[in-house]
This record gives structure tokens, sequence and C-alpha cells, in this order.
């Protein structure tokens, strides 16, 4: 359980975006690899292209439940149903122990303006918030697929 956690937060540090350092941990520690991770998570950063919409390390978690759950054929209506149960769950964990799913809510601050950009900087919420929601999705993301082969 340790290693995604670790990997998403050294990936984190390294510079990568919260999506991209969630789902790249994740699928790291699972032992998948494809040129698409992180590339495919890159416009959730910052809630969505940084509007501050759904927090980023939570879309990767949810990407990364569909790496685990996701369907990969038309009419597998099972594994539909257990990838959103579980992107569902994970999405009320995390609103429950971080008190919102927003970027915007949860940073207080406005990435789509260069003021914003720079109080972002200059007050180190990087590192002060957005690295404990990387650490706490990917924690959520684990506790609702541990147990189960990737």
């Amino acid at each position: 359980m340790g290693d995604a956690v670790r990997k998403a937060s050294s990936l984190f540090r390294e510079g990568l975006a919260c999506s991209e350092s969630v789902l790249m941990g994740f699928a790291d520690a699972n032992g998948i690899s494809s040129e698409i991770i992180p590339r495919i998570a890159t416009g959730f950063a910052g809630g969505i292209g940084r509007r501050g919409s759904v927090c980023g390390a939570l879309a990767g978690a949810i990407m990364a439940m569909g790496l685990e759950y996701g369907r990969n054929r038309i009419g597998d209506s099972s594994a539909f149903d257990l990838c959103v149960a579980k992107s569902s769950e994970c999405y009320k964990m995390f609103e429950k122990e971080f008190g919102s799913v927003f970027c915007l809510d949860l940073i207080k601050c406005d990435l789509t303006t260069p003021e914003g950009k720079r109080i972002f900087r200059e007050s180190g919420l990087r590192e002060n918030k957005c690295a404990r929601y990387v650490e706490g999705a990917t924690r959520i993301l684990l506790s609702l697929t541990q147990g189960r082969d990737c």
C-alpha cells in the first residue's frame, strides 16, 4: 500500500502535476506501464486546465480506478457498474476527508490568473496543500483497490 503513496508523492515533488502523480504512482506500483501515462492525466491538473474544478489528485485517482476496474469492451456492464461504484466511493471519501472535491475550494487560489499563479508559488500551496491531496487521494484509491490483482 505504501509504495504507490511514496511513488505518487515522489513524482509530485519531482514536478509532475497532481493528476499525473496519482495515476502514475498507482500504475507504477502495480506494474502498469504505458506511454500514455501520465500524458492522459495532464489536462486534469489544477482542477481541469487550472479552472479550479475537480481536484486533479482526485481525478488521477478516478483514472487509476479505471485502470483497476474499468471495462475494456462494450457490453461489460458488471465492470462498468463496479468501476462507477468504486469511483463514487472514492469521490465521497475524498470529499469527507478534505471538505471539498474542488481545487478552488481546497487551495483558495485562482490559477487562471497571473496573480493567482504568483500567490500559489509564493505561498507554497503546492508543497503545503496539494502534496496532502496527492497523498490522500492515493491512500483512498488504495483503500478501495487493495487485495485485488492488477
